[in-house]
């Protein structure tokens, strides 16, 4: 990782030729770390979910929705999180009180939802955040914040009388924390305005304590800058810049330090140059004493070991880009005593996926277009997209998921514009790193190991029901609810009854019903439930105010109610009928139709199987040991359900087969392979244990021939067949729960030709996009009379490659 390249060394010297060069050279023993290592290793061994949402904009109307996409990372794996499930996205307003509180479920890394703007969005502003519990255990907040404005239909007096100067932001950061007297210092510059937005300054000045000017300085259109200057014991520098309306304002230096070390960073073509600069006091000092760089990312570290002479004042280190992880990389140094001194983010350019994800369309009506988004590239892609007319002014999102994934979490501060840097613009990333300052990990924090573990890492949410009377072993407790897809009969007694890890959606309904024989009964239970509510806050300095601006009205009042069901994405292939008839299921396998059975009162599938001659150890069914003429006998009986032949006989049963000895199987193939409702759950068995046999409907089993292993195939009722038969049971409604998917609809717009539509209307929004890789998808798009549409992209590889992409789709 870490080399010499006497190329580079020479371009550095021809660049500053006062400078004498002391290559850092590589020790083959280490410093003793004092634990260093373990104690980084431990603070981020605990996975760090790191969230963003997906607006379809930012600037809303009332009666508008805020529809949203949700992408939850886990950052040790830089990948979407495979095991979060519960996501709380929370409203707050201006005063930083809570609103509302969403719960979103999450599966496989990505949720979808939306909110709707009612008339108890009174404010102009609000912000949503999107947090988890198990992100309270740490003390970076990694939370997703994002500003939304409400237009109001009337018109606000909004102009305040300000004092320039006062509301200015002019700040100077020494890299690396520290200003150092006679040597050259490198100084970050960070100028803003009274709304955090970057002032270009193109000349301005440095000046002595004498009033002497010893330099010059400017800054980019986002108001950063840097500038390199030999500073004098002793002595303050004030930085001077005037605004283009002719105010002028003024920053001081502190005093410089008269020993210690500073640094100043170079981007080389492929390389990081690190320059260690110190002064001729603080060699005495540090003659002979070992100082440690390590360069980390939470993820994974390195160091490299380096001891001061007694005569060089600068020493270089050349990191190659290629052998650094990619994103940020933080370089911190320590002394001899494992104290940090100095630290530095930089950033190490990122894999552009621009190029890999095509957008185009083409016309096929008169009020729509179809948009084709092709996947260029070898990974499966987890997009989202909003469609919006072309001069919006409603899509101003605080971060694009590459600036909230790659970029937010290392850093304290405000990003503005964060698309920008990653538009191959890395020469001004790395100013805004510059004038970060530190990484947002404090190191006082990774050597106390200060994380708690006290909040859960929730899965679902957990109810106990708790019966007012004793459940015998002769009753079961039938559970039901069609919204939840949930169908579950407990047949012990106990009271409370718990039900783990359930997705029960918020207002859906639940019946409970008391099973005793073949009669059903009303039960009602006491329902508690966990993990339904995050205890939240919201940080006012996450507040965004604009102090000179006149807030945008709207000329709709509120959208009406009624609304517009637009065209669904339009995906190619062919949906299967069930027809509960598998391959070779009425010509090759045994078939039992359950209703004709008489069973024991909460026998499950396995136990069923397990009678019919499967070995069942937990992992899966073995048909070693199955007897075939016990099976014979067992299967013989007409009341058992089983279909005979032509000729009024059994199958054969000798279709099972002879099957081979595991140990003979040398691809660990599974012997028996099975199906629910023409699902394979082979390898994730556990999803058939707690079926009972009244909720099956139909078995096929046995060996196809051609076909290594045996097949069971498992068809139960469904959700409705189910609750159709005639029962009695307590409905109870939920008030809790995840928040209800929903289809995108459009508002009923009053108009799509003036100007709060063009600027501030919706057209379409598309979650839940999945591409194959090397393949294309068509989404058909309504026109709603517009020339030209912008449509916004924001997304995520199975990978982790980060994907946020802006087009001009021309309509005609």
């Amino acid at each position: 990782m870490f080399i010499i390249l006497l190329q580079l060394v020479n371009k550095l010297l021809i660049k500053k030729t006062s400078i004498t060069l002391f290559l850092i050279t590589l020790f083959s023993t280490p410093l003793k770390a004092q634990n260093i290592d373990s104690l980084y290793t431990n603070y981020f061994q605990d996975t760090r979910e790191l969230p963003y949402l997906h607006l379809n904009k930012t600037t809303f109307i009332k009666g508008e929705e805020i529809w949203f996409q949700a992408y939850v990372t886990e950052q040790n794996s830089n990948t979407l999180h495979k095991t979060t499930s519960n996501l709380y996205v929370s409203i707050f307003d201006e005063n930083g009180k809570q609103k509302e509180q969403h719960l979103i479920h999450i599966k496989n890394g990505i949720g979808h939802g939306n909110i709707l703007i009612d008339s108890t969005f009174t404010k102009n502003a609000y912000y949503l955040k999107a947090s988890t519990n198990w992100m309270k255990n740490f003390n970076e907040d990694h939370s997703f914040i994002q500003k939304i404005t409400v237009l109001s239909d009337r018109e606000r007096d909004n102009k305040i009388s300000i004092n320039e100067k006062k509301f200015y932001e002019f700040k100077i950061f020494p890299e690396g924390g520290h200003l150092i007297s006679n040597t050259i210092n490198n100084i970050g510059i960070l100028i803003k305005d009274v709304n955090n937005r970057g002032v270009k300054i193109s000349k301005g000045k440095i000046k002595n304590r004498s009033g002497t000017v010893i330099g010059q300085f400017n800054t980019n259109h986002l108001g950063l800058g840097s500038v390199s200057f030999f500073t004098k014991e002793n002595e303050i520098y004030t930085f001077e810049a005037t605004l283009t309306n002719g105010t002028v304002i003024h920053k001081k230096t502190n005093s410089p330090e008269l020993i210690g070390i500073t640094l100043n960073t170079n981007v080389i073509d492929d390389y990081f140059i690190l320059n260690i600069l110190t002064n001729d006091v603080s060699l005495t000092k540090l003659k002979n004493k070992k100082y440690r760089i390590l360069t980390h990312n939470t993820r994974s570290f390195k160091n490299i070991y380096f001891n001061f002479n007694n005569t060089d004042k600068t020493y270089t280190l050349i990191l190659k880009k290629n052998e650094l992880p990619k994103g940020i990389n933080i370089v911190t140094i320590f002394n001899e005593n494992n104290i940090p001194v100095i630290e530095r983010l930089i950033f190490n350019d990122f894999e552009e996926f621009q190029n890999q994800l095509n957008i185009s369309n083409s016309k096929i009506k008169s009020d729509s277009i179809t948009t084709i988004l092709t996947n260029n590239s070898s990974e499966k892609l987890f997009l989202s997209a909003s469609f919006l007319p072309t001069e919006t002014k409603a899509y101003k999102p605080t971060n694009t998921i590459k600036s909230q994934i790659a970029l937010k979490p290392y850093v304290k501060g405000h990003i503005e514009n964060p698309q920008y840097y990653f538009n191959n613009n890395y020469k001004d990333l790395d100013l805004l790193l510059l004038t970060q300052g530190w990484s947002k990990y404090n190191w006082d924090d990774i050597f106390n190991n200060a994380t708690d573990s006290y909040f859960d890492f929730e899965t679902g949410i957990d109810i106990t029901a708790t019966f007012n009377k004793k459940i015998k072993s002769n009753q079961s407790v039938l559970i039901f609810s069609k919204a939840n897809k949930l169908i579950r009969e407990i047949s012990n007694d106990q009271n409370p009854l718990v039900l783990k890890n359930t997705f029960i959606k918020k207002n859906s309904t639940v019946d409970f019903g008391l099973k005793i024989n073949d009669n059903i009964y009303k039960i009602t239970p006491y329902l508690q439930y966990s993990n339904s509510y995050l205890k939240d806050t919201f940080n006012k300095n996450y507040l965004i105010t604009n102090k000179d601006i006149e807030l945008e009205t709207s000329d709709f009042g509120d959208l009406s109610k009624d609304i517009t069901i637009l065209d669904e994405v339009i995906l190619s292939g062919n949906k299967r009928k069930l027809d509960n008839k598998p391959y070779g299921g009425v010509t090759m396998l045994r078939n039992i139709k359950m209703k004709d059975l008489m069973n024991p009162t909460g026998e499950t599938i396995i136990q069923f199987l397990t009678f019919k001659g499967y070995q069942y150890d937990g992992d899966g069914f073995s048909p070693k040991g199955i007897d075939t003429k016990r099976d014979e006998q067992n299967s013989s009986s007409e009341s058992e359900g089983i279909e005979l032949d032509s000729e009024g006989l059994e199958p054969d049963s000798e279709e099972l087969g002879s099957v081979s000895n595991v140990d003979d199987d040398k691809f660990n193939r599974p012997l028996v392979r099975v199906y629910l409702n023409d699902k394979e759950v082979t390898f994730n068995i556990w999803v058939i244990e707690n079926i009972n046999t009244n909720m099956v409907k139909e078995i096929f089993y046995g060996k196809v021939p051609g076909r290594f292993a045996q097949v069971i195939h498992i068809y139960t009722f469904s959700p409705h067949e189910y609750y159709s038969k005639k029962t009695r049971l307590t409905k109870l409604k939920l008030p809790v729960g995840f928040t209800t998917e929903k289809e995108y609809y459009s508002p009923l717009y009053p108009s799509f030709s003036n100007s709060t539509f063009r600027e501030f209307g919706a057209i379409y929004w598309q979650p839940n996009i999945t591409i194959e890789a090397n393949s294309s998808l068509n989404i058909t798009v309504p026109i709603y009379y517009q020339k030209e549409l912008k449509i916004f992209v924001e997304g995520t590889s199975e990978i982790g490659t980060l994907i946020s992409k802006t087009q001009l789709i021309n309509i005609d």
